[in-house]
């Protein structure tokens, strides 16, 4: 190696020139990972912020139609996407759960037979986490690679979804109710 004057270096500090120059591409492709990484929660907590700004919102067509939204369900549901949109007909406002934006909902005159769950939260291993509901099984589409790693809301549904919606009209065995005087 020569130096920018043209002069040879010493074999040692070429050498650990060298070293130096090869460590930074990883470096380098790390940083890149991070800022995509960052754009990602940043872009997140955007969709965050204007989906809670209302509670209650009804406009769960337009959080499904969102660019990065739209563009992680492809990736992480794939072709059962359909499915999933189909168990989701029916549902109601969005809610913030757990963190996450969550739409969640059941086919047309299907309900506690067919449904679905859409969680989207910045601080979730993806942008998206999904599950479906469907002759008494349920499949989740995450990038999570284990089932405590999933969002609460994800857990919380599937929770809902086992008990086959039951504790929401039928008061449990082991809670008690009790009124103010």
């Amino acid at each position: 190696m020569r130096t920018p004057a043209g002069d040879r270096l010493p074999l040692k500090i070429a050498a650990a020139a060298l070293v130096v120059a090869a460590g930074t591409a990883p470096a380098q492709a790390q940083t890149a990972a991070q800022q995509q990484a960052q754009a990602r929660s940043a872009q997140a907590k955007a969709l965050l912020a204007k989906y809670t700004v209302d509670p209650g919102r009804h406009d769960s067509d337009a959080l499904m139609k969102e660019p990065a939204v739209r563009a992680d369900l492809l990736r992480v549901v794939g072709s059962q996407l359909p499915k999933l949109m189909h168990n989701l007909n029916v549902r109601g406002p969005i809610d913030h759960y757990g963190g996450s934006l969550m739409v969640s909902g059941n086919a047309p005159h299907k309900g506690g037979e067919e449904g679905g769950v859409v969680c989207v939260n910045p601080y979730a291993p993806s942008l998206v986490e999904a599950a479906i509901y469907s002759n008494g099984r349920i499949t989740v589409f995450a990038t999570a690679d284990k089932y405590e790693y999933l969002t609460l809301c994800v857990k919380d549904w599937i929770t809902l979804a086992n008990s086959v919606y039951r504790d929401r009209f039928t008061q449990p065995k082991n809670v008690q109710m009790i009124r103010p005087k």
